[in-house]
């Protein structure tokens, strides 16, 4: 039961040391603002990576001071707010715990329950899915770190919690009812559309997961038997 955990760990200390030992992480800011091209979504993609492989296998302290010193400048630099940028890189740095391919706490569960850790790790990405979503929220609208008018700050969160509820319904495949297929990827859909900055995007998730809920409200009431008046 050790010896899986054990390997994993040699594993990430191998990637975490490379990356250090080589210099190459004093130079993650300049490269990612490079790569990105200045489009805020793709630096935040790219420092999202980032931050899973550099916290692999680290404790939270230990996983935030190094990303707070490698990744965070290059979000800064693109004009995020300071304390999005910091909460961006420690939630990935600390959900790295549960992402493939190194998985050091599903690895631990895996071998304690004696489960297969590859389907215990895609049960834990799916059950924690809102997790990859909040720190985007974060970065995108910034008004639910209390930063802006007060409009602004209840409708951000109003938005964040049905997106963050249609996400978990889409991943999970029950809403008002149990959703199909189709159903669970439109309901994915306007959870990230939520999440997309914008009054548009807001009232395109909004309308898209209305619409499936309406549509399970229907499909229900409709298969319930009707009641018969007594004689």
């Amino acid at each position: 039961m050790t010896v899986t955990v054990a390997t994993a760990c040699a594993t990430a200390g191998l990637v975490v040391g490379v990356v250090t030992l080589t210099g190459l992480g004093l130079k993650f800011s300049s490269l990612i603002t490079t790569a990105s091209g200045g489009i805020l979504i793709v630096a935040l993609v790219l420092t999202m990576i980032t931050s899973i492989i550099l916290g692999m296998g680290l404790p939270t302290t230990a996983a935030y001071v190094v990303l707070a010193a490698l990744g965070a400048p290059a979000l800064t630099a693109l004009g995020v707010e300071l304390l999005a940028a910091h909460l961006f890189i420690f939630y990935f740095g600390i959900i790295s715990a549960i992402t493939p391919p190194i998985m050091l706490a599903v690895f631990t569960a895996s071998s304690i329950a004696e489960s297969d850790p590859w389907k215990t790790g895609a049960t834990a990405v799916n059950l924690a899915a809102a997790g990859f979503l909040v720190p985007y929220l974060f970065v995108l609208g910034p008004e639910l770190l209390l930063i802006g008018g007060t409009t602004a700050i209840v409708t951000s969160a109003v938005t964040a919690v049905i997106g963050v509820i249609a996400l978990s319904a889409g991943t999970q495949g029950y809403f008002y009812a149990p959703a199909h297929a189709i159903e669970r990827v439109a309901l994915v859909v306007g959870a990230v559309a939520l999440i997309y900055p914008g009054t548009t995007a807001d009232l395109v998730g909004l309308g898209i997961i209305a619409a499936v809920f309406l549509r399970q409200y229907v499909t229900v009431r409709r298969s319930q038997p009707t009641a018969t008046p007594a004689n």
